[in-house]
C-alpha cells in the first residue's frame, strides 16, 4: 500500500486541472486533514466536517449546488441514520461510504442507502482519488444527461407545437381546396346549364325566325301566281308585312337583349310626358288587340319625368304584350300611373293564371317563358328587356300576384322610375324582383 507521501509526490508529478467540491466527513481530524490534501492536490476544492452534525450544518449552510460528492466515514450504530439525513438535506448528492470492515452485508446496507460506492479503510489513496473522479464523472454525466433530456422535453413540446399548427394549416389548406373545388364544380354547374340554355335559347331563336320566314315565303309564292285577285293580293302584301314587323320586333329584341348583357345599353333622358305616351300607347292596343279589354287609370295632371320616353314606353308596351298573351279572351287589362315626390309608377295588371310562386325569380330571365305552347308567341325576351330598361334607369320592377283565395287573379307587374336623373347603376342581371307596393292593390 502506497504511503501518503508517495501518493501525494505521484499526484504533483501528474496534477490536471479537475472540478468538483467535495466535503469530507470523519471523526479523526487527522485523516480528514490528509484526504482533503490529497484531494486538493488533485484539483478538488475540499471541505473538512468532523461529525454527521457539522456535515448537515455545511450542507444547510451552502447553496443547492455548492458540493457535488461528499466522502462519509460511517461509525457504529449511524450508518444508515448519516446516510438517510445527508440524502434527505440534498437528494443530488453523491457518496462514498468509508467503512472500516467490507463484508457484504456493509456494502449492501451503504448502496441500499444511496451510497455511489464505498472504501474500506485503511484508504488506498490511489483508489480513492480513481474512486472519486468516477463518481464525479459518473455526476456529470448524469447531470449533462438531464440536461440533454430537459432539451429534448423542450424540442419535443415545440416540435408537438409545429405539428399542431402545421396539421392546422394542412386542414385549412384542405378545407379552403374543398371549397374552391366545390366553388368549381358548382361554376361548372352553372357553365353548363348556362350553355345548355344558350343552346335552347339558340333553338328558339332559329325556331322563331323559321316560323316568321315560312309565311312570308308562302305569301311571296302566292302573290306570283298568275290570275290573282285584287283581294288576294292585299291579303297575302297584309301577311307579308304582319310577318315582316314581328320579324323585325324579333330582331329588336335580340339587339337590345345582346346590348344590355353586355352593358352597352344606352339611355337618351329628356323631360317627358308620360301620361301622355301611354294614352297613346293604350289607344293603340285598344285598336289592335280587339279580344281584351284595355284601361287607363291615370291622375289629371301630366306626369313629367325625365326619362328616355321611348324605352318606357316599349317596357309598358312588353308588359301588355305579356298580360295579353297569358289572359283569358274578353279578359281585362288595366294599366295604372301615378307619382309621389320622388318616383313616378305604372302598373299592369291581368285576371289572368298568375305567375307560380317558385317561377317568381325565373321570368326575368332570358328565354324563360311560363306557357311554351305554340300560341304563345315571341322568345322571352320581353320581361328580361323590360327589366333592362327599368333597371338603366335607376328604378325597379317587381311582381306579384293578385290577392284572394285563388291564384286565378292574375299578375301584377309594378315598374318604378325616378322622376329626376338618378346616379345608380344597372342592377345585376340575377337580381330578384322586388316587392310590389300596395298602395294602390285596387288597381
Amino acid at each position: 500500500m502506497q504511503t501518503i507521501d508517495e501518493v501525494a509526490s505521484a499526484v504533483l508529478q501528474r496534477a490536471t486541472t479537475r472540478s468538483g467540491h467535495i466535503l469530507v466527513v470523519e471523526g479523526d481530524k487527522g485523516i480528514a486533514r490528509t484526504l482533503a490534501a490529497v484531494l486538493r492536490l488533485r484539483g478538488y476544492d475540499a471541505t473538512i466536517a468532523l461529525s454527521s452534525r457539522e456535515a448537515a450544518q455545511c450542507l444547510l449552510e451552502s447553496s443547492a449546488g455548492a458540493y457535488d460528492l461528499a466522502l462519509v466515514a460511517l461509525r457504529k450504530g449511524e450508518g444508515a441514520a448519516s446516510l438517510a439525513h445527508l440524502r434527505a438535506l440534498r437528494p443530488h448528492l453523491r457518496l462514498i461510504v468509508l467503512t472500516p470492515v467490507a463484508t457484504f452485508d456493509s456494502a449492501l446496507q451503504a448502496l441500499r442507502e444511496g451510497a455511489y460506492d464505498y472504501l474500506v479503510k485503511p484508504i488506498d489513496l490511489e483508489e480513492l482519488c480513481i474512486t472519486v473522479a468516477r463518481a464525479l464523472e459518473h455526476g456529470q454525466l448524469e447531470r449533462e444527461l438531464a440536461r440533454r433530456v430537459r432539451e429534448l422535453e423542450v424540442a419535443q413540446s415545440e416540435l408537438e407545437r409545429l405539428n399542431a399548427r402545421l396539421q392546422q394549416r394542412v386542414e385549412e389548406a384542405t378545407t379552403e381546396l374543398r371549397d374552391k373545388v366545390e366553388a368549381l364544380d358548382t361554376a361548372n354547374a352553372q357553365l353548363s346549364g348556362a350553355q345548355e340554355e344558350h343552346d335552347r335559347f339558340i333553338k328558339m331563336v332559329a325556331h322563331e325566325m323559321g316560323n316568321l320566314l315560312h309565311p312570308i315565303s308562302l305569301a311571296a309564292d302566292l302573290i306570283k301566281r298568275p290570275g290573282i285577285t285584287q283581294p288576294a293580293l292585299e291579303q297575302y302584301s297584309d301577311t307579308i308585312e304582319a310577318q315582316v314587323q314581328r320579324l323585325d320586333r324579333l330582331v329588336e329584341d335580340l339587339l337590345m337583349g345582346m346590348h344590355w348583357s353586355t352593358g352597352h345599353f344606352t339611355l337618351r333622358r329628356r323631360s317627358a310626358d308620360v301620361t301622355d305616351a301611354l294614352s297613346k300607347l293604350i289607344e293603340e292596343f285598344q285598336a289592335t288587340v280587339r279580344d281584351r279589354h284595355f284601361s287607363l287609370e291615370q291622375p289629371e295632371e301630366p306626369v313629367i319625368a325625365e326619362v328616355d320616353l321611348d324605352r318606357v314606353v316599349q317596357a309598358v308596351r312588353n308588359l301588355i304584350d305579356n298580360a295579353v298573351k297569358y289572359s283569358a279572351e274578353g279578359g281585362a287589362i288595366e294599366v295604372g300611373l301615378w307619382q309621389d315626390a320622388e318616383r313616378v309608377y305604372v302598373r299592369v295588371r291581368d285576371y289572368g293564371a298568375g305567375i307560380p310562386e317558385e317561377k317568381m325569380n325565373e321570368i326575368f330571365k332570358p328565354g324563360m317563358r311560363l306557357d311554351p305552347r305554340p300560341g304563345i308567341e315571341g322568345m322571352g325576351l320581353g320581361l328580361y328587356i323590360t327589366r333592362g330598361i327599368v333597371a338603366a334607369h335607376g328604378g325597379e320592377l317587381s311582381v306579384s300576384n293578385g290577392a284572394g283565395p285563388e291564384r286565378a287573379l292574375g299578375a301584377i307587374f309594378t315598374l318604378e322610375l325616378p322622376l329626376r336623373t338618378p346616379t345608380l347603376t344597372p342592377e345585376p342581371e340575377d337580381a330578384a324582383p322586388q316587392a310590389a307596393p300596395t298602395d294602390r292593390e285596387g288597381l
